[in-house]
């Protein structure tokens, strides 16, 4: 069986990059709202090489730690698409600047996920929370609130390669001959954990 894993950035030995100044957006955490609904940008919604601060605390990898977004390097983008997934992602590009140095490094992009598969098996998926009747939101109400290692449906998810889980929108999965692709490259900065599948 074809194994499957969430992809995010590793924080150890890697720089990070937040507070992507874009008009429009009131903060970092609004533009990931917009991210998660796997949609692609319109013209006006995204300015070309919005500025980023970088932290400078590490190496610049190829995949950027930043808890909300996955900030790709031109070699990631490039594998990306070499392995015909640019379909499936939008890249937009950020202009990085150094908090200590100022220096500026173009050529980094944000990536935008456009799909989403409805995979999530709940029986099967570790530490599943739900916000209760009592939550702030009504309309989170009944909706999950938490998962920390999520089981996929594999009828579900078919031929896809990468795709952000519908019902947990936070989560980013790539099939393991992906993951295989970037490891051989030796992409820099990225962090697996291998999801269980039934």
């Amino acid at each position: 069986m074809m194994r499957y894993y969430e992809w995010s950035a590793n924080s150890e030995g890697n720089s990070s990059v937040d507070h992507l100044r874009i008009k429009g957006w009131k903060d970092d955490f609004a533009l990931a709202q917009r991210l998660y609904e796997g949609r692609p940008f319109g013209e006006g919604e995204w300015e070309q090489w919005a500025p980023a601060d970088w932290s400078e605390d590490g190496p610049l990898t190829d995949l950027l730690f930043d808890p909300k977004f996955h900030v790709v390097s031109p070699r990631l983008k490039a594998l990306l698409e070499g392995l015909g997934l640019g379909s499936e992602i939008q890249f937009l590009p950020i202009r990085i600047k150094g908090e200590k140095s100022g220096r500026k490094i173009e050529g980094y992009s944000v990536a935008n996920f456009l799909r989403r598969i409805q995979c999530l098996d709940l029986e099967h998926s570790i530490g599943v929370e739900f916000y209760g009747p009592d939550w702030i939101r009504p309309e989170q109400r009944g909706k999950i609130a938490g998962v920390w290692k999520a089981a996929l449906r594999k009828e579900a998810i078919g031929d896809a390669r990468l795709f952000r889980v519908d019902e947990w929108k936070y989560i980013v999965v790539i099939r393991e001959d992906v993951k295989r692709a970037m490891e051989e490259a030796g992409i820099t900065g990225c962090y697996f954990l291998e999801l269980g599948v039934v």
